[in-house]
């Protein structure tokens, strides 16, 4: 079993649009037989909201394959196309991370 974990570190102004986001992530997660558990988990500072999904697979395949669908990959293709320079991006950072859970 793997445990896989995004944090998306976003302006304010993003809160309604990631909480949103990561809603429907956490349905279509949990919709695969192989995705055992997810959540999102998030926190309020000052200046940005910080949203983590973290989910359980049987396999880091299986999670690869979930993010490998084609609307997720159209999503990011989209969003891509709809980048405005002169607009600052909502996302402040991102990071993931895998860990193999230990028998």
């Amino acid at each position: 079993m793997i445990v896989q974990s995004v944090t998306f570190i976003v302006r304010k102004e993003g809160k309604e649009h990631f909480e949103n986001k990561t809603k429907k992530d956490v349905a279509s997660m949990l919709e695969r037989e192989a995705c055992l558990s997810s959540e999102c988990w998030y926190a309020e500072a000052k200046d940005s909201c910080e949203f983590t999904l973290v989910s359980k697979w049987q396999t880091k395949k299986d999670f690869q394959e979930w993010l490998k669908r084609p609307e997720h990959l159209q999503q990011h293709r989209e969003a891509h196309k709809n980048k405005d320079a002169s607009k600052p991006s909502l996302v402040l950072e991102k990071s993931q991370k895998s860990y193999i859970v230990l028998p």
